[in-house]
């Protein structure tokens, strides 16, 4: 419990209302604090320790880059996901790091335990856990050269924004082929067109401190799958 103290020289002052009016500027309900008055003409507002902490917004799909905002991800991932409770926390945190530099959120990194790349369900039991089943899951989530593929929110957000923007109808024909044999690309050429327009935003933005730490971690040249 806190509390603090209002007091006035000027007798006009009315501090009750001062106080009330204090506290409704915090968001704080009149029935979750206490005013009373002292014998020596102040007011004392009590109000609970739970009021003064900011509450972590949105824990499951903010971004995470700071060692101390890794390491408070890796608490969640383990309160979340069962399986990851036999994992070492140091082998954890090593594993997902570089995932959260990328961008992930806590979510992106519970779907990449429960889902392939291409959607489908990995196995679940009580004989998937421990440190091996973890780096087998996320190594997954990497390109044939190590790359952090884009995550389940990222690769939803790159093609809502293709979507938005619609694509070329030629893109992905052949020169010599018709429109009409394929009047819309296909979800792997609005997927790769995506993390193309991705990589070159990246790449034209002026050079800072974040922008070389996501070169560390993205691939100088961009692949796509074979057809």
């Amino acid at each position: 419990m806190a509390e603090f103290r209002i007091s006035s020289d000027d007798e006009q002052v009315d501090l009750r209302k001062m106080a009330t009016a204090l506290t409704e500027s915090q968001g704080w309900a009149r029935d979750e604090i206490s005013i009373w008055d002292t014998r020596r003409g102040e007011v004392i507002v009590t109000v609970d320790d739970a009021l003064l902490r900011s509450p972590e917004a949105d824990p499951l799909n903010r971004p995470r880059h700071t060692p101390a905002d890794v390491h408070r991800a890796c608490e969640h991932l383990r309160r979340e996901e069962p399986s990851l409770r036999g994992v070492d926390f140091a082998f954890l945190r090593d594993e997902t790091a570089r995932f959260f530099s990328a961008g992930w959120t806590v979510a992106d990194v519970l779907h990449a335990l429960s889902h392939r790349p291409d959607h489908a369900e990995w196995p679940a039991g009580p004989d998937h856990r421990g440190d091996a089943w973890l780096r087998h899951r996320l190594a997954a989530w990497r390109t044939p050269d190590g790359d952090i593929r884009p995550s389940h929110s990222q690769e939803a957000a790159q093609l809502r924004v293709v979507s938005r923007a619609g694509l070329p109808m030629e893109l992905g024909l052949p020169e010599d082929a018709e429109l009409s044999q394929r009047p819309v690309a296909s979800r792997e050429v609005a997927r790769s067109a995506a993390d193309d327009a991705r990589r070159l935003m990246r790449q034209n933005s002026r050079t800072t401190t974040d922008s070389l730490a996501h070169q560390d971690r993205t691939s100088a040249h961009i692949h796509r799958p074979d057809e």
